[in-house]
């Protein structure tokens, strides 16, 4: 027997046992004062099973009987007391301030979280969700207006930098342990290769043939003698330069052979180390030199887009390594975070300080906003139709109010019963 039709069966069984026992005395098939009590119940049980179902109908639909069918469909036309109702309890006495207070600081809110951030799962899941917008995040990281602004912060804080101290220091560290060599040795091949190339010969060959025309040009006597000698063969332009390109080809791989003993490199670390000392110990025209050209160098190398072309390339780097592949990086970046949230899970002092902001918090947002737990219960009910409302409302309690008719049925036949008892064995009314 299905239970939504319980009240309509027990009802039924109520008329039909009714109808049995009216034939039996009407056709005198049976007489006697039991059957009079069989008869009373089953009337009574009739009686019950109406009224019952009469109330339980009234409730849902509209009952069309005069007079009385004002007072049914009782659920549709009492929505604004009903939803009122609702409301009030969900607001002051379900989720009222006081109780959702109570259950909150009862519980530990903080290792849940941690909890679900622990498992693979939802670590992945996260990791899904966040990616796309952290990866927009740092595609923006050399936006216009993210340059402007860095560079509006940098500036300002290169000026008024004492730089002649540990750019001294730096000096002197450079010179003693011999760094700048590595340097050296590249400068040198460079200026070895300009020195030799044919263009520097032609440069040479010109300038030259310019000096020994001034000397042709000076005096009388100087021009006599540098005419000689180019006739002579002993001032040719093109020789001389040759010679002067050999000569510094040849001064170049001398320095590089032994540049630590080189005369020229001596004295020239000498006199860096010298300046070193010089900026270390706060000689002040020294130090107002160097912290000036520091000052107008880093200005002009931030206009010259560093910043910008710094912030593209760690862009790029950050793509590349957080976002396009499983490396090393994820892995380290996943380790760190787990290692961070087992010891965050561990520590009840952090646990304890993190549950109490978090309590606060939540107290807060509930003492401005807990009207609106009643305002969407209220919303969510006006939105439904008055046949929606009726079919969720019966399908949650309509199981039970068949059981109502049921137990309408069963005792109203008992009393009617116990009445004619009563009637025929005690009060001997027949």
């Amino acid at each position: 027997m299905k239970k939504n039709k319980l009240g309509n069966r027990s009802l039924a069984i109520a008329v039909f046992c009714m109808a049995v026992c009216l034939v039996l005395k009407y056709f005198n098939i049976y007489q006697g004062d039991w059957l009079e009590v069989v008869l009373a119940g089953f009337e009574a049980a009739v009686v019950g099973g109406v009224a019952d179902w009469f109330a339980v109908r009234a409730l849902f639909q509209e009952i069309p009987i005069p007079i009385v069918k004002k007072h049914t469909n009782i659920i549709v036309k009492s929505r604004e007391k009903l939803s009122a109702g609702i409301v009030d309890l969900v607001n002051n006495e379900w989720l009222s301030k006081a109780m959702i207070r109570d259950k909150i600081t009862a519980v530990s809110l903080s290792k849940p979280i941690v909890e679900y951030l622990l498992k693979g799962d939802n670590q992945e899941s996260i990791r899904k969700t966040l990616k796309p917008e952290l990866e927009n995040l740092v595609l923006k990281l050399d936006h216009e207006d993210v340059v402007h602004t860095l560079e509006g912060i940098i500036k300002p804080a290169v000026k008024g930098n004492n730089l002649a101290e540990p750019l001294g220091n730096l000096l002197k560290q450079t010179i003693s342990q011999k760094d700048h060599y590595g340097m050296l040795h590249v400068f040198l091949d460079v200026l070895k290769d300009k020195i030799s190339a044919d263009s520097t010969l032609e440069f040479l060959v010109n300038e030259v043939q310019i000096l020994v025309n001034k000397q042709k040009a000076g005096s009388q006597i100087k021009g006599l003698l540098v005419g000689a000698g180019q006739i002579l063969g002993a001032i040719k332009p093109k020789r001389i330069a040759e010679g002067i390109q050999e000569q510094l080809i040849q001064l170049i791989i001398d320095i590089k052979s032994d540049p630590e003993h080189h005369k020229i490199i001596v004295a020239l670390d000498a006199q860096l180390y010298n300046y070193g000392e010089r900026l270390v110990h706060g000689e002040e025209k020294a130090q107002a030199d160097v912290n000036e050209f520091g000052e107008h160098f880093l200005v002009r190398l931030i206009d010259s887009g560093i910043v910008k072309q710094s912030l593209t390339r760690l862009k790029v780097m950050i793509k590349a390594a957080l976002f396009e592949s499983e490396n090393e990086y994820t892995l380290l970046l996943k380790d760190k975070v787990n290692n961070m949230l087992h010891g965050f899970y561990n520590d009840a002092s952090k646990i304890e300080q993190t549950d109490a902001w978090l309590r606060s918090t939540i107290l807060q947002l509930i003492d401005t906003h807990h009207h609106k737990i009643g305002e969407l219960v209220g919303e969510s009910l006006q939105k439904l139709s008055n046949v929606e409302l009726v079919k969720q409302i019966e399908a949650k309690v309509g199981e039970d109010l068949q059981y109502i008719r049921l137990n309408g049925a069963i005792v109203g036949g008992i009393v009617g019963m116990i009445i004619m008892i009563l009637k025929i064995f005690i009060l001997d009314i027949h």
